[in-house]
């Protein structure tokens, strides 16, 4: 089982316990312990943009 340490609050967490909410229009993954956000559409957009257009990463 693969387990998620939140950097905001340190909670240990199984994928299955992230809560999914849509957080500014965008699909995202929140900390139960906390609701922080963990992950978005949004940043995994980017991510995947800045790993082929490198230039965008320093933008």
């Amino acid at each position: 089982m693969i387990r998620i340490v939140c950097p905001h609050c340190h909670a240990p967490l199984a994928a299955n316990e992230l809560e999914q909410a849509r957080v500014d229009g965008c699909l995202s993954l929140i900390c139960p312990e906390c609701a922080s956000v963990l992950l978005s559409d949004k940043e995994r957009e980017y991510h995947t943009l800045a790993e082929h257009y490198p230039e965008m990463a320093h933008a």
